[in-house]
């Protein structure tokens, strides 16, 4: 695992959780965490129950006990840490956005495909929202014809932690790092999980942004520039013709991480947040009248995705498990040589909306998502 903060975190303990709960095709053994800082890689390996730590990664990625390559670092450094690791034959598992800008994503999906032909490597990217019991379920849902054909997806991804002028700098206000703001940073998921709920591409977009705190003080004291958006709004048309609203700030005050998706169908809707996310809003148009309405269906029932392998029937699940379930099915993938999804050619057509709604931002005008 190369990276050892917040998604470092998150993705040990699903290496550590995973066949405690499920049956894997694989053992699975967390070896090397990689960092930069050899003393904080080291912490990061007693923290998370690594075998050994490192800061030579070329030393291992030449190593034959090493499988898969974990890239749960800041954007700029995706693509060359997927690339290399897929160049010496590694599975590749890649925090998103998976890159910076399209050009360096479609290069990645290039040698992930070219990779998979050399060696049998195989690719997914961590979007974790995916893998709710809720959301799998609400996707299976659409997938069968109960909402008729969709109209209409509303979005919004909602977060206060920049709030206040007195938040610090950090590396996710600047461009040449992270891509963009709000933007990559929240809208990504909400475009990946319009795109596995309903099975559409997006055609055309229509963005705005605005960056409300101009300057920060970092760590150290230093005012700094920001040069990424605070919140970012776009419209889209899907591939079928629905209309599609999306919202992302990171300075909405007293929401913490509001990622709320509504699909509108011809005969029926639903809705799934984060926040509650055990838990799936459904109305369908064919159920009597004088008892129609949102009813609320807590998925965490054996008859539910993943549930069965955890607790008995209404033990809620958390934001962790999510991980857990992504490693699961990716490691399944990996077993019977299939496609996981999301790969990176899926991070490829999130980066395409995100670059199309900034160049809108940008011109004000409508702009096509490039396929």
């Amino acid at each position: 695992m190369i990276g050892h903060a917040f998604m470092g975190r998150a993705h040990s303990n699903a290496y550590r959780q995973a066949g405690h709960f499920f049956d894997l095709p694989f053992e699975v053994v967390p070896q090397v965490v990689v960092g930069r800082d050899p003393k904080r890689a080291e912490a990061a390996r007693q923290k998370f129950g690594f075998v050994e730590s490192s800061a030579d990664l070329e030393a291992v990625l030449a190593r034959d006990d090493i499988d898969l390559i974990d890239i749960a670092t800041p954007n700029d450094t995706h693509t060359e840490l997927a690339i290399a690791a897929l160049n010496a034959g590694k599975h590749v598992m890649c925090e998103k956005p998976i890159a910076l800008d399209l050009k360096s994503a479609k290069a990645m999906s290039r040698v992930a495909h070219s990779a998979q032909k050399k060696h049998g490597a195989r690719v997914g990217v961590w979007h974790n929202y995916r893998r709710s019991p809720a959301t799998t379920l609400a996707q299976k849902i659409i997938a069968r014809g109960d909402l008729g054909k969709i109209r209409q997806v509303r979005a919004v991804y909602l977060q206060d932690w920049l709030s206040s002028k007195d938040a610090p700098w950090s590396w996710r206000n600047q461009a040449s790092i992270c891509g963009s703001g709000a933007h990559g940073d929240l809208n990504a998921h909400l475009i990946d999980m319009t795109r596995f709920l309903t099975g559409l591409e997006f055609d055309e977009v229509c963005g705005m942004q605005e960056t409300f705190i101009k300057r920060r003080v970092d760590s150290n004291g230093k005012r700094r520039a920001v040069d990424v958006d605070d919140a970012f709004c776009f419209l889209a048309r899907l591939s079928n013709g629905a209309l599609g609203t999306f919202e992302a700030t990171r300075t909405a005050p007293g929401r913490k991480n509001h990622n709320q998706i509504e699909v509108h169908g011809e005969t029926g809707s639903l809705r799934w947040n984060l926040e509650r996310m055990n838990e799936l809003d459904v109305f369908l148009s064919d159920e009597p009248g004088d008892t129609q309405g949102f009813r609320t269906v807590l998925c965490n029932d054996d008859c539910h995705p993943y549930a069965p392998n955890w607790w008995p029937d209404g033990h809620h699940l958390g934001y962790e498990h999510t991980f857990v379930h992504t490693l699961v099915d990716f490691l399944t993938a990996l077993s019977k040589k299939k496609r996981f999804r999301p790969d990176f050619e899926d991070g490829v057509a999130v980066q395409a909306v995100l670059e199309a709604s900034m160049k809108s931002a940008g011109t004000g005008r409508s702009t096509k998502v490039a396929r």
